[in-house]
């Protein structure tokens, strides 16, 4: 008697399920839990959990009446529906019925046998050990997380996802019908193979439906009126370089943002007349959450798949705010202070300009909108290289080795020599954005704080955001007003390898980059050139919401805007504090306001053609723009007009 209760102990004790019972496929989901990407399973099977709470109450209880009557009272097996089954089996001569319970077809599931009699004994005993170790309800979740599908879907989430294209939250009675239908003959039923024979099984349930009084003879008639899905949904997989970032679950990820910057970056590259590669993230400064991460590339050249956002690359002049920033907390200058451009040899390293020409005495502010190497030098030589390099590695990013310089005391750095990625360069001009405070990207909700590190001053942090709100914009596009602005620094690395744009707009940090991942050079490509008009492209929505945007979600920088326009024009181009190119044709001033403007020049009233108002410069120098509304309210723009020849920071093809 003790040997027998001890074997029923230990049979009781053997685990009910094998180690991999519980593998389902990882779900990549945004901050609000939108399924962003999801990743298959053994054999490519797609599974996704169920969860009762999450399915229509009106198929599960469909769905007992079908399949196991007596399912919330048994042990597991249900002896009623096995002397019910010997009985038809036996009068038919053959097998006509079955008798297997749900927690029966659980088993199956995860050890499948042969259909024999004594398997069948087997599986009743394995049925009584599931019930005693598990509930009701963790039961029917199992089950309809591993039931077939057809093709290669398994379980009720990814059955309505992919065939019905829906949540089976709430499903109609033919929907339900359909998903009973399936798992009977999940191939021989595909909706999009067997369409026919996938109607007809499920016009069969409805039948059954009708006769158990689950629904109305009516109902179930105008039920098969419906069509079935003839095709399969397509999956939710667009974003496999974020999901090998973020991974499984809830990200900091905005979808419907993730998918607006990759389709600018992806219309951006098939455009260009070589394979290129783009990449680009947004960070949301109060939180230092990551909303967008995004890579794209043409398939057809190596290396066109990868995520170049943790790739090292030359981070060419965009570490020169961080270096201007860090002089100035020490009172080696400041933005107003007056430094020489000229040809200067730092020991037996000699920096040039990009456009190799220098422009004598000019404020610290000028040589930082204007991306000039020689002062950015200088400032870094003040504050001592390998400094720098330690605050950088102190704030987050670890400056990987000295490119292009060996002899200047690693002064090249200023100029792009070392190696960064663009998360590096996120977190630090996230940093930036948030007074100088540098702390660690989250890329989930939930992501401990680890702290924080000052890198440089608030006063400085936020002067240098100031002058590089000031940096000429990109042709072709005109940069807000205000706290509108993109305050932003362009990078171009040696030998035209990597391009990049890295900016403030509103309350988030942009990262671009664009190149090859095999850093093939690409003559002409400079970061103002490729990289600045797709932050611009990207930062656009983030600072000027539709006008039917719900300002009460919007940043707070947008507010202050759209309070801005409701005080009096706006003038978009050409916004305050930038220079502008002298043209023969003239300059096109855009104002946004919802009166009448009239619009002046230091004075002088702007002629209109065409319906445009086109202003004329007769010369270089500083104008200012004023436009006055129908109600007397107006607004200046002081800008500087200068000519081709005076451009700082332009490639040779535009002088």
């Amino acid at each position: 008697m003790v040997a027998v209760v001890a074997l029923t102990l230990g049979w009781l004790c053997v685990p009910v399920l094998p180690s991999d019972a519980d593998t389902v496929s990882s779900v990549l989901r945004d901050r609000d839990g939108e399924v962003m990407h999801i990743a298959s399973v053994e054999d490519g099977r797609i599974r996704l959990p169920a969860n009762l709470d999450r399915i229509d109450p009106a198929f599960i209880e469909a769905l007992v009446a079908m399949e196991d009557k007596r399912f919330y009272s048994h042990v597991g097996f249900d002896p009623m529906a096995i002397g019910r089954a010997i009985k038809s089996n036996l009068s038919a001569g053959e097998v006509v019925s079955g008798a297997s319970t749900i927690t029966q077809q659980l088993g199956r599931q995860y050890r499948p046998r042969p259909r024999t009699m004594p398997t069948k004994i087997v599986e009743a005993l394995e049925a009584v050990r599931l019930d005693l170790r598990m509930s009701k309800t963790e039961q029917l979740e199992r089950y309809l997380t591993r039931i077939s599908y057809g093709s290669n879907i398994e379980g009720i989430e990814a059955a309505s996802r992919l065939w019905l294209g829906k949540s089976p939250r709430y499903l109609t009675t033919d929907e339900i019908a359909l998903l009973l239908a399936l798992p009977q003959s999940p191939e021989a039923r595909r909706p999009d193979r067997n369409p026919i024979a996938a109607k007809a099984g499920r016009d069969r349930i409805l039948d059954r439906m009708a006769q158990e009084g689950l629904i109305d003879p009516q109902v179930a008639e105008a039920s098969k009126t419906q069509p079935v899905p003839t095709r399969r949904e397509s999956l939710p997989n667009r974003d496999l370089l974020a999901y090998q970032t973020f991974g499984d679950g809830i990200s900091t990820l905005d979808a419907a943002e993730q998918a607006r910057v990759a389709r600018v970056l992806s219309d951006w590259t098939r455009k260009r007349p070589v394979p290129v590669n783009a990449a680009a993230m947004i960070v949301h400064l109060p939180t230092r959450e990551v909303r967008t991460l995004v890579g794209t590339g043409a398939r057809d050249h190596a290396g066109g798949w990868i995520d170049m956002t943790d790739r090292v690359r030359s981070p060419g002049s965009t570490l020169k705010p961080f270096i201007y920033a860090m002089a100035q907390d020490d009172g080696a200058l400041d933005l107003e202070s007056a430094v020489r451009d000229a040809p200067t040899r730092f020991g037996a390293y000699r920096p040039e300009n990009f456009t190799r020409r220098y422009h004598g005495t000019v404020t610290v502010r000028e040589a930082l909108q204007h991306s000039l190497n020689v002062p950015a030098v200088t400032a870094l030589h003040a504050v001592g290289a390998d400094r720098f390099r330690a605050a950088l590695a102190a704030a987050g990013p670890q400056a990987r080795g000295r490119i292009g310089d060996t002899k200047g005391e690693g002064l090249a750095l200023a100029l792009g020599g070392t190696g960064l990625s663009a998360r590096d360069l996120a977190l630090l001009y996230t940093a930036l954005g948030n007074g100088g405070e540098a702390g660690p990207l989250r890329f989930k909700p939930d992501a401990p704080d680890d702290g924080s590190y000052q890198l440089v001053s608030r006063e400085t942090a936020d002067a240098v955001v100031d002058a590089l709100r000031g940096a000429p914009v990109p042709k072709g596009f005109a940069n807000m007003s205000g706290v509108g602005r993109i305050a932003y620094k362009t990078g171009t690395s040696y030998g035209f390898r990597d391009s990049w744009a890295a900016g403030l707009a509103g309350e988030y940090a942009i990262i671009v980059w664009t190149g090859r991942p095999d850093g093939a050079p690409r003559p002409g490509s400079t970061g103002r050139g490729s990289a600045a008009p797709l932050l611009f492209d990207i930062a656009a929505p983030l600072i000027m919401p539709e006008r039917d945007h719900r300002l009460s979600e919007a940043p707070t920088a947008l507010k202050t805007v759209a309070a801005q326009t409701d005080r009096g024009p706006v003038i978009l181009f050409p916004a305050d504090g930038t220079d502008v190119l002298e043209s023969d044709r003239g300059l096109s001033i855009s104002v946004d306001s919802d009166e009448a403007v009239q619009l002046f020049v230091s004075g002088e009233p702007v002629r209109r053609e065409a319906g445009l108002a086109v202003w004329k410069p007769k010369s270089p120098g500083f104008y200012q723009v004023s436009a006055v509304d129908a109600l007397g309210r107006s607004t200046n723009a002081n800008i500087r007009v200068v000519s081709r020849d005076q451009l700082v920071d332009a490639p040779p093809q535009l002088r």
